[in-house]
């Protein structure tokens, strides 16, 4: 019995013994493992190689904003923009017109509306009119103010014939003629029109050193930009003098680069009704730094406005800015109310046919 007891004594001693070693040996484990997490951990904070951050500050430096759009479709607010002008005929101001937009115009409007060049008019004037406000007031967010994407009937328009659009793109290009041609201070002007570069060459330079280089000329600027592309050929230089004209030989009749030349030229000297046909009314307001010249515009938009109203009236029997079921409900209303009164008037006829008869009989009787 003795010998039993020493034996299973000896077997629990033993099997603490593995057990102890098994725990020790898992406190190891997990110790090395802490340490390699320790390390892990250590390498996640190790400042990035030189070369990145120097790729992060150049990519924030060559900061250019993008077209993003406008607002959205409906009632167009201007909250910023307001005019005296009460319009050309009744209900016809520049709020008025606004108000109106997709329901008598526009690219949403009710089927009882302007037709599709009368409502491309009037996006077109609209636009022109928030370029000159932003001429004014050197402020092309302005233009964020009028709408552009737009699907109908599942259909995307074409973003280049809305009204935010043509705005942009013409405040965008006379401030940067403007820049180029020293009149307006401000490297955002810039890179609003380098925004419109293509992408990749803007890999290829520095935009702030190109915005520090455009105001100085045209040979600074074909320096700086043959030297970034690692070019100088002939045909290289044209290009730049293409886009970056100084005279109307620059141009070799590219209609862009007139364009580009002749806002340039204009701002340059100081002579606003030198620029563009289209641009007249923008370049006096940037000149003058005054929203006056834009009231002609929105004199000419009203204008408009008034006739294409009165077409529209005149062709629907004045349910305008209404769609075809709509104007059914009100034209049977108006059916249902002219049979009313055709009813109460004879009703009535009846009634003095009556009273006449019974008072020729009553004087026979006498």
């Amino acid at each position: 019995m003795k010998k039993w007891t020493i034996l299973t004594i000896a077997v629990l001693a033993a099997i603490l013994l593995v057990m102890q070693y098994l725990i020790e040996k898992k406190k190891v484990a997990m110790s090395e493992s802490g340490q390699q997490a320790g390390s892990a951990e250590q390498q996640l904070g190790v400042a990035l190689p030189e070369s990145a951050t120097t790729y992060t500050g150049a990519a924030v430096d060559n900061y250019v904003p993008d077209y993003v759009g406008g607002a959205q479709y409906g009632t167009i607010t201007m909250p910023t923009i307001q005019s005296t002008y009460k319009g050309a005929c009744e209900a016809s101001s520049l709020q008025d017109m606004l108000a109106s937009h997709d329901k008598y115009w526009g690219f949403l409007a009710r089927d009882a509306a302007f037709n599709q060049n009368e409502t491309q008019k009037m996006y077109d004037y609209l636009a022109d009119y928030t370029a000159c406000q932003a001429a004014a007031r050197t402020d092309a967010s302005l233009c964020d103010s009028l709408p552009s994407d737009v699907q109908i009937d599942g259909k995307k328009v074409d973003v280049r014939i809305t009204p935010n659009y043509r705005c942009r793109t013409k405040t965008v290009s006379l401030f940067f003629e403007a820049y180029r041609a020293g009149n307006i201070s401000g490297d955002s002007y810039c890179r609003l029109g380098v925004g419109t570069f293509d992408k990749q060459d803007l890999e290829r330079f520095s935009v702030p050193e190109f915005c520090s280089v455009l105001p100085k000329g045209q040979e600074a600027i074909e320096g700086f930009l043959l030297k970034a592309f690692a070019v100088d050929s002939p045909e290289a230089k044209a290009r730049v003098r293409g886009a970056f004209p100084v005279k109307e030989g620059d141009c070799a009749k590219d209609k862009e680069c007139l364009t580009k030349y002749e806002l340039y030229n204009a701002v340059k000297k100081a002579r606003p009704d030198a620029c563009p046909n289209d641009y007249v009314q923008q370049c006096r307001a940037l000149a003058e730094r005054s929203a006056v010249p834009c009231e002609k515009t929105l004199q000419e938009m009203s204008k408009f406005y008034c006739a294409a109203v009165a077409r529209v009236k005149k062709a629907s029997g004045g349910y305008i800015g209404l769609s075809k079921e709509e104007a059914k409900v009100e034209l049977d209303k108006l059916k249902a109310q002219r049979a009313e009164a055709d009813e109460i008037k004879k009703q009535q006829q009846k009634i003095m046919e009556e009273v006449n008869k019974q008072v020729r009989e009553t004087l026979k009787k006498k």
